[in-house]
């Protein structure tokens, strides 16, 4: 039986967005902002930490060969942006193609903050937000890192340098120096 009021033949409601902000775990704007800088901070400390790994055996104590002149290959490589350079450096793996690499799920759930909603709970927008913020944590501090810990590689600088200008920028300013003199 019909209710007078209730129309023969109902239209379709509105088919739910499964990327929508309004899924039931999705938290609200500022909530949601803590949780994503928390999970970047995480990343942040994994790529500070694999930097710390790739300096050991490249421009650290366990490196073989001219370690000054492969920190100075890494800092001109990394001002210039040189895929060669680059991609020899510590980033995150999104491919996951090693056996013991975590999920996209284990990260968010080792690195979201007490509170935060579940991993399965999460639209699928956010979940990609959460593990942009991760990988953008992760290779932005670990460029930073390997280009502090080739800094430290380089011999401190002489009189010759300027204070806070540091080994490379004196070595370019002498040569372009130099290089006036000569003309």
């Amino acid at each position: 039986m019909r209710y007078p009021d209730q129309p023969a033949h109902p239209a379709p409601g509105p088919t739910p967005d499964p990327a929508a902000d309004d899924h039931p775990s999705t938290p609200d704007g500022s909530a949601w902002s803590t949780i994503v800088e928390a999970i970047r901070e995480a990343g942040a400390r994994a790529g500070s930490s694999a930097a710390d790994w790739w300096a050991q055996d490249t421009v650290g104590a366990r490196a073989s060969g001219d370690t000054n002149r492969t920190a100075r290959t890494v800092l001109a490589g990394l001002d210039d942006g040189d895929p060669a350079v680059c991609d020899a450096l510590p980033a995150f793996d999104a491919s996951r193609a090693r056996a013991e690499a975590p999920s996209d799920a284990d990260l968010y759930t080792d690195a979201a903050p007490a509170g935060a909603p579940p991993w399965q709970g999460l639209a699928p927008a956010r979940r990609d937000e959460a593990i942009d913020a991760y990988r953008d944590g992760f290779d932005t501090a670990a460029h930073d890192w390997v280009a502090r810990h080739c800094r430290l590689a380089l011999p401190a600088p002489t009189d010759a340098t300027t204070e806070g200008e540091g080994a490379v920028g004196a070595v370019h300013r002498i040569s372009t120096a130099a290089g006036r003199r000569r003309s």
